[in-house]
C-alpha cells in the first residue's frame, strides 16, 4: 500500500489557536539584525520566504531580553521600546505571508557579555571556556522582569505568542540544572525551587499581559552531564511550567559541552537522527502540546508515522528550513523529490555560530539572499551556455542558468556525476552527501538541460559547440607531491581507497592530517578492516584542524579513541621507500616509519589547463569551484549561483 500523508496536514488546537498544519518553523540564529539589534529587511524576507512555505507558526529566533547580555553580536532585541516598531514590521510581514509567529525569548547567561549564572559554575561554551559570576537576588528579580517587561512588548508588537528559550545551555536552563545551579536560596536546590525563575516569568507574563496570550517552552530532556538534567527530572519541570499555563513545550537534549556526544541528536552527521522517544514521553506526562524538533528526521512519512502513534502533535523544522525554504511546500504539494535536503555539514552553524559570519548554508546559496536572489522572470536575450563540469558548482550554475531563460548545456568528463562530492560521500557517517548530487542532477534534468557525461571538453568541441558563454567547473584532482619515491607502486592516493580503486595493506601511512581528507580516511580503513595498524603523519601540530569545529568535535571525542590510530605531528615526509616513509622533524632530525601502503591525502590541486586555454576563445569566460582553488562544496556551489545569474 503506497504511503500517504495526512495527519501532518491536519490541523491542530494550540491554546487559543488553531494551527492549519503540524508543520513550525524552529528558531535559529541568523544574525541578521543590525549591530544594534533592530530588524533588517534581510531578516524580514528571510522569515517571509519560509511563513510562505505553508508552515503554520514561525518561531523567530533568540530574542534578547537584555541587551547587556547577548549571545553572538548582533542579537535580535527586544528589551527597549525604540525596538518595536521593527519587530511589528516583521510580525506584519509574516502574517500577511500566511503564518502564526511566536518570539523566543532569551538571555545567554554565562555565555553572553558579561557572564552570569546561578552559580560559578564554568563550562565550556561554542569556542572557549566560560567562568561566569553567580547572580545575586537583585539581579535574578531584574532578569525575572526583562523577560515580562519583553513579553509584553512581544503583545504590543503584534506577536501571537511568546516562547521562553529554556534549554541550549542558557540563563532558564542553568536555572533548572543542578549541574549549573548550586544555590541554597528560593531559587536552588529540589527541581520546584530551581523552576521558581521560570515560574515567576510566567505568571509575571499572564498577569501583564492576560491569560489568553500564550506562552510556550523549549526545555532540555538530558542534559548527558552525570549531574545534569535527566528525562525524569524533566518532564517533572514541565508538569510544574504546565501549572503555570504554558501551551506547549519542545525541546533539545544536551548543553554546549555535550551536544556533539554519541548520544546526541541530529546535529553530526552520525548521531541518530530525530526525537520522537522524547517527545513521546513527554506526551504520556503532559496535557500540553508536545512538539518535536525533527534534528535531521526530515522524512515525512516517518512524521506521519509518530503522528498516528501519538508520538508527538507537531513538528519544529529546522535546518531543513535552511536548505530549502519550500520545504514545508513540497510536502503539501506532494513533491517529495524536489526537496533539497539537509546534508548535515553544519556550514550553518559554523558560519552564524563558531565563525564571526551571516547564517549561511552550504548548499542554498538563497539563504540569506532571499530577495537579490529571487528569479523573477526570463532574462530579455538568452544565451548559449556551456557549462564544463557536473560537479556541484557547475551543476549550480547550470540550474540557475537555465531558470534565468539560458539555453544550456552541460558536458562531463566522467561517467557520473558529482565531480569531488561523490569522493566526499564516501566516509563513514557522510552517505547523506550524495543526496545533494542526486537533487541537482532531478533538478536539472527536470529543467531541460542537456547533460553529456563521458564527454571531455577540449577547445576543439568548444569550437564546434560555439557557446555565447562557458562556464568552467573542472574541479581538481588530488595533489601529490613532489617527493622522492611517490612514484613507487605501494603509493596511493586517499581518493582512491575511498573508492575503492586501491587496496592498503596491513601497516598504513597516511600523509596529512591538518584537513579532513586524512582523517576520516584513516577512520574509513580502521572501520573497514581494511589494516592492522594506521599512522597519520602530519606537518601540523592539530588534527583535523580545517575539518568543520562541529563534527571535528564528534569524530575526535568519540570516534577516534576507539579506532587506535597513531598521530604524529611536526613530521615532513622526505622520502618514501620500499617499506615505508623517511620524515624529518622540526629539529631537523630524521626518522624512519615502516609500512606496506602510503595514502597521500595532503589536498588538492586545481584543474586549471582549460581555463587557461579557453582566454580570448570565447566571448565570455568564467571559472568556479575547486578548478579556481580547492575550497568547499560551499564554494562551489555560491560561486556557482552567482555567476548564473550575472549573464
Amino acid at each position: 500500500m503506497e504511503k500517504k500523508i495526512k495527519l501532518v496536514l491536519d490541523p491542530i488546537e494550540v491554546g487559543p489557536y488553531v494551527f492549519k498544519n503540524r508543520m513550525i518553523m524552529s528558531p535559529m540564529w541568523t544574525r541578521y539584525a543590525s549591530v544594534n539589534g533592530e530588524v533588517t529587511q534581510q531578516l524580514i524576507d528571510y522569515y517571509v520566504a519560509r511563513a510562505r512555505s505553508g508552515v503554520a507558526m514561525v518561531i523567530q529566533e533568540s530574542t534578547a531580553v537584555d541587551g547587556r547580555h547577548v549571545w553572538k553580536e548582533p542579537e535580535l532585541r527586544i528589551d527597549e521600546d525604540k525596538f518595536v516598531p521593527g519587530l511589528h514590521r516583521l510580525v506584519e510581514s509574516v502574517h500577511n505571508a500566511g503564518a502564526l509567529v511566536f518570539v523566543q525569548l532569551h538571555h545567554v547567561g554565562m555565555f553572553g557579555t558579561d557572564p552570569v549564572a546561578p552559580s560559578d559554575v564554568p563550562s565550556w561554551g561554542v569556542t572557549k571556556f566560560e567562568q561566569p559570576r553567580a547572580m545575586t537576588l537583585g539581579e535574578i528579580e531584574e532578569a525575572r522582569d526583562l523577560f515580562i517587561e519583553a513579553a509584553y512588548r512581544a503583545m504590543e508588537a503584534g506577536y501571537d505568542g511568546v516562547e521562553l528559550h529554556g534549554s541550549t545551555s542558557y540563563l532558564l536552563q542553568q536555572f533548572s540544572s543542578p549541574h549549573t545551579n548550586r544555590r541554597t536560596d528560593k531559587y536552588g536546590g529540589s527541581i520546584e525551587r530551581r523552576a521558581t525563575l521560570a515560574r515567576e516569568i510566567i505568571q509575571g507574563i499572564r498577569e501583564k499581559c492576560g491569560s489568553g496570550f500564550p506562552v510556550g517552552y523549549t526545555t532540555v530532556p538530558d542534559e548527558h552531564l552525570p549531574d545534569g538534567i535527566k528525562l525524569e527530572e524533566a518532564i517533572a519541570l514541565m508538569k510544574i511550567l504546565q501549572r503555570e499555563g504554558i501551551v506547549y513545550v519542545h525541546f533539545l537534549p544536551g548543553t554546549y559541552e555535550t551536544l556533539h556526544y554519541e548520544q546526541g541528536r541530529g546535529t553530526c552527521m552520525r548521531q541518530k537522527r530525530g526525537q520522537f522517544d522524547f517527545s513521546k514521553a513527554f506526551k504520556d506526562a503532559l496535557n500540553i502540546k508536545v512538539f518535536a524538533r525533527t534534528m535531521a528526521q526530515n522524512d515525512p512519512f516517518v512524521w506521519e508515522e509518530a503522528f498516528e502513534k501519538g508520538e508527538a502533535d507537531a513538528v519544529v523544522i529546522g535546518r531543513a528550513m535552511l536548505c530549502d525554504h519550500d520545504f514545508p511546500k513540497k510536502i503539501l504539494e506532494a513533491r517529495i523529490d524536489d526537496i533539497r535536503q539537509c546534508i548535515r555539514c553544519n556550514y550553518c552553524y559554523e558560519s552564524g555560530v563558531s565563525k564571526k559570519f551571516l547564517l549561511a548554508c552550504s548548499i542554498n546559496p538563497e539563504l540569506g539572499k532571499e530577495r537579490e536572489y529571487a528569479i523573477a522572470g526570463k532574462v530579455s536575450h538568452p544565451k548559449k551556455v556551456l557549462v564544463v563540469g557536473g560537479g556541484p558548482g557547475g551543476l549550480e550554475a547550470a540550474r540557475v542558468a537555465t531558470l534565468r531563460g539560458h539555453k544550456v548545456t552541460l558536458m562531463e568528463k566522467e561517467s557520473e556525476l558529482g565531480g569531488t562530492m561523490v569522493t566526499a560521500s564516501l566516509p563513514i557517517g557522510k552517505e547523506e552527501m550524495k543526496t545533494f548530487i542526486e537533487w541537482q542532477a532531478h533538478q536539472c534534468k527536470k529543467a531541460g538541460i542537456t547533460i553529456k557525461c563521458n564527454r571531455e571538453v577540449t577547445p576543439k568541441v568548444v569550437k564546434k559547440v560555439k557557446p555565447d558563454v562557458i562556464i568552467v567547473a573542472t574541479g581538481a584532482t588530488p595533489l601529490i607531491p613532489k617527493i622522492p619515491g611517490v612514484d613507487r607502486p605501494h603509493v596511493v592516493t586517499a581518493e582512491n581507497v575511498l573508492k575503492g580503486i586501491a587496496n592498503v595493506g596491513k601497516r598504513v601511512i597516511i600523509v596529512g592530517g591538518r584537513g579532513q581528507t586524512g582523517v576520516e580516511t584513516a577512520d574509513f580503513i580502521v572501520e573497514k578492516g581494511l589494516a592492522k595498524s594506521v599512522t597519520i603523519m602530519t606537518r601540523s601540530s592539530v588534527l583535523a584542524a580545517e575539518m568543520n569545529p562541529t563534527n571535528r568535535a564528534y569524530l575526535m571525542q568519540v570516534v577516534w579513541p576507539k579506532l587506535g590510530v597513531k598521530v604524529v605531528t611536526h613530521m615532513d615526509i622526505v622520502e618514501i621507500t620500499d617499506n615505508g616513509v623517511i620524515a624529518m622533524d622540526r629539529q631537523w632530525q630524521k626518522h624512519r616509519f615502516e609500512a606496506d601502503t602510503v595514502v597521500l591525502a595532503r589536498g588538492y590541486t586545481a584543474n586549471r589547463a582549460l581555463y587557461e586555454a579557453l582566454k580570448g576563445q570565447v566571448p565570455e569566460l568564467h571559472a568556479i569551484g575547486d578548478c579556481v582553488k580547492p575550497r568547499t562544496v560551499k564554494d562551489a556551489v555560491h560561486e556557482g549561483a552567482y555567476i548564473a545569474r550575472q549573464i
